[in-house]
């Protein structure tokens, strides 16, 4: 499941230090691009955003998001401000436990929907409000988390791509 998952896309992670250890697996298993977000200040986000957009730019496949704590924050950001040419090859994002506390508006930006397909995964029990604001599915940690769900969540998002893939192919047969 992981070698396939990794074949349909490429995966970014986003953290905010060091990824919890069933963040850092996945990571490690999908052979994912693990990028920090630097310190705090506007010279930092800014280049984070730069490079969220060298990565996508220069995928040669799909791109999943996988973000953790702040990092949710800062995919949520990118993706809202971020040209659509770049936006539009997010397959979607897997956000676990995004930040709600102090430096919360550090990415702050506007309250739309995120331009792609997103799952929540929240232990807090607070973000209720923040996966609807992003228009994302949410789930408890129990279902996602443990025993490699994370992995089984990319490959829902990856088979999404191979469906989404193979529909446009369907459309594009018959008006030849």
């Amino acid at each position: 499941m992981v070698a396939i998952a990794a074949a349909r896309c490429s995966v970014l992670a986003l953290s905010d230090g060091p990824p919890p250890p069933a963040l850092g697996e996945a990571i490690e298993r999908l052979r994912a691009t693990l990028l920090p977000l630097g310190r705090q200040t506007d010279a930092d986000r800014n280049l984070l955003g730069a490079r969220i957009d060298r990565f996508v730019g220069e995928a040669d496949r799909q791109v999943i998001l996988l973000a953790h704590g702040a990092g949710c924050r800062a995919a949520a950001w990118w993706a809202r401000l971020s040209p659509s040419h770049y936006v539009q090859r997010v397959a979607g994002a897997i956000l676990v436990d995004p930040t709600t506390g102090v430096g919360a508006d550090r990415f702050a930006s506007p309250a739309t929907l995120l331009p792609f397909r997103s799952v929540t995964v929240d232990r807090s029990g607070q973000i209720e409000a923040l996966a609807r604001e992003w228009g994302s599915e949410l789930l408890a940690p129990e279902n996602a988390v443990r025993g490699g769900g994370l992995l089984g969540l990319i490959e829902r998002l990856s088979g999404a791509v191979v469906a989404h893939d193979v529909r446009t192919a369907e459309k594009l047969a018959r008006l030849r």
